[in-house]
Parts: structure tokens; C-alpha cells; sequence
């Protein structure tokens, strides 16, 4: 008789890497310490919503009370889309109990005052307008968060937000922060420091396991691609004046910009360039007017392209952001302005294209993220970052340098 076999391989269906594992783990510990109050510092492309998202199933299951509320903040419709549908899935995976995931941004409605128990997911102007209209209902909410999350928490210390979220934490529930950047500029300000003592100084990412740091560690395993930074030399009479100290270019700026015909013509050349050899580019232009000619241009030489910007109607919006995404083997590009930096998961990106100048190490670093994914995580092995415009920060350039550039900050008290 040919015996059985007594063993199975059982697969989870919502599962997080081993680096993964040790940050959630290191989540859950700091916030069951005294200070319940911590910031998840991962790099763009590393799984920072799984991560959370793992932590928020867990907290709601150990609520105290069957009418607790994980609350989830993010700043953009994008960002709280994204939270929203892991929630959706993770808990499926995850949970103990039927829940809810309630959705409050853009045009949606909810009675924040009678909600059952579950995952609030909110944008931040949204909430802080309610309260405007209601000014005990941030208390009323307060007393039954099981937990807040802050999605990209280096704007936690902006002055409407940290209003909303320490009103939130009153009750003295965990706060988790989000971030691939924990600081506001990259030269030290008082703005980092607050950030710093918002969350008690508190970091965690992850442990690069005999690697130089964590950056190193994920592009060495697989889990990021390794980036290839191009400089793109340009010349010409579209010149903008150096912004004053701990200033980004201003909007009027990056609008003369946009309207310079040579300069646009350069970009919409690298962008065919660049669609000829990677599945899927994505373009930051300087202002919306030059993301639509940009567009256009592209479309009249037969390329596959689509454009974005705030005023890009939702369900457009979600048509073309799922068509980026699809896996169609056509190559495509997407043009945007001050949509697609954060929020944005497309792992079959490989090139960026940073034709919009600015002063930021977040903001860079979160353009060039987008197409860092690696090729365990759904993405590619090699990423391209075009930058045409010269910057005078240090840290561009280095995915590595701009991960670390505020561990001082975070190590001292």
C-alpha cells in the first residue's frame, strides 16, 4: 500500500513579504507601548497600505467595543480610493466579523454622527469641513476611534490637519503615520521637528539584513527596481527665477513654463523616446495646459496616451487610471499635473519623467517612486527617471539619499 502524503502547502491570501512581516510586527509592538504613537517609514513601491492595512484589520479586531472605528486620513481622493479597496480586501482575509468600510471623500455623504462600527476612510478637507459645521463632531468621533491612520504622514503637521488629527487622538487611541519621506524639506526645519515630536520620535521601517540600508536591501532582493537617474540638459528663454529659501516654484512660474512651445516639444520627444522602450511612462508636467498639449502632440504622432488633472471628471478619471494599469501589452503614456504623486500604484511603470522643476526631496522622491516597483512586487527590474530640470538638492538623484535624509531628525529627542 503506497502511503499518503502528509503534508499541504496552505497559501494565505492577503500576505505580506518577510520584511513586511517585521515591520507590521514592530507596528503592532510600538503601538501597545505608553506612547501609542509611531510613523512606518517605507519607501515608495514597498507596500506601506498592505502593511497598514494589516494593522487596521488587527486593531478593529481587538477593539474594545462593538461600535469602534479604525479612521483612516488621507489628503487626496486617490489616496483614500486605494485605502478604502485594500480595507475592502484585506478584511475579507483578515477579519472575524462582518464590518463596514465607510467612504467620505469627494461627493459622497455619510451621517458621521451615526455610523456603525468598522473603517472610516476620509479625506482630511472634507472632515475638517464638517467640523466647521458641527464643532463637537470631532470629539463625538474621537470617542470611538479604535485607532488613526494618516496616510502620507509628513503632512500630519500642517495646520488643518494637525488640528483634525490630534482632535481625533484625544481619546488617546494608536496613530500610525504612513510615509516614504518622513520630513517636510530637506534641509531641517521646525516643520520636521514637529513632525517628529507629533509621533514621539518614533520610526519604524525595516531591517536591512546585512544590507547598507533598506533601500539597498529591497532592490538587491527584487522587491525595487533599480533606478537609472537621467539628467536632460535643456536650453532655452523659458527661464524662472530660483524660488526664495524653503520656497517651491509658484504656480505662475510653472505656468510660464508650460506655455514654452520648445520646451514642450522636448517633452513630448522624450516621451516618445521613452514609450518606444518601457510598457508604461508617466509624465509630471508643470502645469495642466502643458499636460494637455503634451497630450495631444503625442496623440497626433500615433502614440497611445492619456492625460490627467484635477479637473478630470472621477469617472473618467477611474476609466483611464485602470486602462494605465490594465495589463494590454499596447505601450501607453499618462501626462498629469498634481495627481499621480502619491496614491498612484501602476507596478508596470518603468519610466518617470520629471519635466516639472521644484525645490522638494518629497515631491521628487514620490515622482520618481512611481516607478519603483520591483519584480517581486508586480513591477520591473529596472526603472528610468528622466529629470528635466535642474535642482540644486543633494539628494536627487539617490533613492538611498533621499530615504535617509532625515535619520537625525528621527533618532534624537
Amino acid at each position: 500500500m503506497v502511503p499518503e502524503v502528509g503534508e499541504e502547502t496552505v497559501s494565505p491570501k492577503y500576505p505580506l513579504h518577510p520584511y513586511q512581516r517585521q515591520v507590521l510586527g514592530d507596528i503592532l509592538r510600538a503601538l501597545s507601548s505608553p506612547e501609542r504613537r509611531a510613523v512606518a517609514h517605507l519607501p515608495t513601491g514597498a507596500g506601506k497600505t498592505r502593511i497598514a492595512v494589516h494593522a487596521a484589520c488587527h486593531l478593529l479586531n481587538e477593539a474594545a467595543t462593538d461600535s469602534s472605528l479604525v479612521i483612516w486620513l488621507a489628503s487626496s481622493g486617490e489616496l483614500c480610493e486605494q485605502a478604502a479597496d485594500e480595507l475592502s480586501r484585506g478584511w475579507t482575509h483578515l477579519g472575524r466579523h462582518d464590518t463596514h468600510v465607510h467612504r467620505y471623500w469627494g461627493n459622497r455623504r455619510l451621517d458621521l454622527r451615526d455610523l456603525p462600527s468598522g473603517f472610516l476612510v476620509t479625506g482630511l478637507a472634507k472632515l475638517r469641513s464638517s467640523t466647521n459645521r458641527d464643532n463637537t463632531l470631532l470629539a463625538h468621533i474621537a470617542g470611538r476611534a479604535a485607532a488613526v491612520i494618516f496616510d502620507e504622514a509628513h503632512q500630519a503637521v500642517a495646520e488643518t490637519y494637525s488640528f483634525v488629527t490630534e482632535q481625533l487622538c484625544s481619546t488617546r487611541p494608536p496613530l500610525l503615520g504612513l510615509t516614504a519621506t518622513p520630513g517636510r524639506t530637506a534641509n531641517i526645519t521646525e516643520a520636521d521637528h514637529s513632525l517628529a515630536r507629533m509621533f514621539n520620535h518614533k520610526k519604524i521601517s525595516i531591517d536591512p539584513r546585512g544590507y547598507d540600508n533598506p533601500v539597498t536591501y529591497l532592490i538587491q532582493s527584487d522587491y525595487l527596481a533599480e533606478p537609472r537617474f537621467v539628467p536632460i540638459n535643456f536650453d532655452s528663454d523659458a527661464v524662472i527665477p530660483d524660488p526664495s529659501p524653503g520656497m517651491d516654484y509658484s504656480g505662475s512660474d510653472l505656468d510660464e513654463l508650460g506655455r514654452n512651445r520648445e520646451r514642450t516639444r522636448k517633452v513630448v520627444a522624450l516621451a516618445e523616446r521613452a514609450v518606444a522602450r518601457h510598457l508604461r511612462t508617466i509624465v509630471f508636467c508643470p502645469s495642466v495646459e502643458s499636460a494637455v498639449d503634451c497630450n495631444r502632440l503625442l496623440q497626433a504622432k500615433g502614440v497611445v496616451s492619456e492625460v490627467l488633472t484635477a479637473s478630470t471628471p472621477a469617472e473618467d478619471r477611474r476609466v483611464i487610471i485602470e486602462g494605465f494599469r490594465s495589463h494590454r501589452r499596447e505601450h501607453m503614456v499618462m501626462f498629469n499635473y498634481g495627481v499621480l504623486t502619491a496614491g498612484f500604484d501602476a507596478p508596470r511603470t518603468r519610466c518617470v519623467i520629471i519635466a516639472r522643476p521644484t525645490t522638494s526631496l518629497v515631491l521628487y522622491s514620490q515622482m520618481a517612486g512611481r516607478a519603483m516597483r520591483g519584480p517581486r512586487a508586480g513591477g520591473n527590474s529596472r526603472a528610468e527617471i528622466l529629470t528635466v530640470a535642474d535642482t540644486n538638492l543633494p539628494s536627487f538623484g539617490s533613492v538611498t539619499d533621499a530615504f535617509t535624509n532625515w535619520e537625525e531628525l528621527w533618532s534624537s529627542k
